[in-house]
């Protein structure tokens, strides 16, 4: 099927194997980038291509309206938690008042930070509208990351409710705010998987009667687990450890059934198990 421009990426471009006298270049895990119509593609030293759609201004401002007013809500009862404990304790001390309210400004923080880091980069807005937070080599965020994207959110926030940010958003190429910018993170749609009686017919038992639905999963997604099932015997136990994790990261919240399949490796043949049975 001939594909549409929407489909084709930027050409990546290729290091001269000539320059500065060196026969290959010094690969990292994602070897280069490439954004096109907003589709973000990283390549990886493998030549795994990782295929993500980046997420707009507007489904991120609607995810950081639910976001804000859970925040404000958190905000204020751990405000009126401290002011009832500076009752209680006597608030006549200007340093117990200066740590009330850094406690409660960390309390508040802490809803980003702590769902970010702990649900693979989501929060409740996001899950909402179907965003994620990923890394620049295609792997869930890391915890320093999430730290450093949402400290700067105090200055995504001026003039007022995310303005630079959003502005940010729109001109950047990769859809970032500035927190991205300086964490090198994108946010990237993350769709719900699409459960219903048919894809729950197609699955294929592994274990003690668990199951993988496999039609939850998208084409390109099927197309990543069945090529590294293919590629796995030749990778080094190092390599084959660590794709595997960053795969599974993304396909656990599609297969919910086996989701206690703790090793990243066996999770992964499990799903091409199940996608070989029901022909995927």
């Amino acid at each position: 099927m001939p594909q549409t421009r929407a489909d084709r990426a930027v050409p990546i471009a290729r290091a001269d194997p000539r320059r500065n006298g060196r026969s290959s270049r010094t690969r990292t895990y994602h070897d280069a980038v490439a954004v096109q119509l907003g589709r973000l593609e990283v390549e990886t030293s493998d030549h795994v291509v990782l295929r993500y759609d980046l997420a707009g201004g507007g489904n991120r401002g609607f995810a950081a309206l639910v976001d804000f007013a859970i925040a404000t809500v958190i905000f204020i009862a751990s405000e009126f938690l401290m002011t009832q404990a500076l009752n209680l304790f006597g608030s006549g001390l200007l340093v117990l008042r200066g740590v009330a309210v850094l406690l409660t400004l960390l309390i508040t923080w802490s809803y980003f930070i702590g769902l970010e880091w702990l649900w693979q980069g989501q929060t409740i807005g996001k899950r909402m509208y179907g965003l994620r937070v990923i890394g620049e080599d295609g792997s869930p965020a890391r915890f320093t990351a999430v730290l450093i994207r949402n400290l700067a959110r105090v200055v995504d926030f001026l003039p007022s409710f995310y303005g630079l940010g959003l502005l940010i958003v729109i001109v950047s190429p990769r859809s970032q705010r500035l927190g991205d910018l300086a964490a090198g993170t994108y946010v990237v749609r993350a769709p719900k998987p699409q459960l219903d009686y048919f894809s729950l017919r197609t699955t294929t038992r592994i274990g003690e009667g668990k199951t993988v639905p496999t039609r939850a999963l998208s084409g390109e997604m099927q197309r990543l687990v069945r090529e590294f099932a293919a590629r796995e015997g030749n990778l080094a136990p190092k390599d084959r450890m660590r794709i595997a994790r960053e795969l599974a990261a993304r396909i656990r919240p599609y297969a919910l059934d086996v989701s206690t399949v703790t090793d990243d490796v066996e999770f992964l043949r499990a799903v091409a198990r199940s996608l070989r049975a029901s022909g995927g």
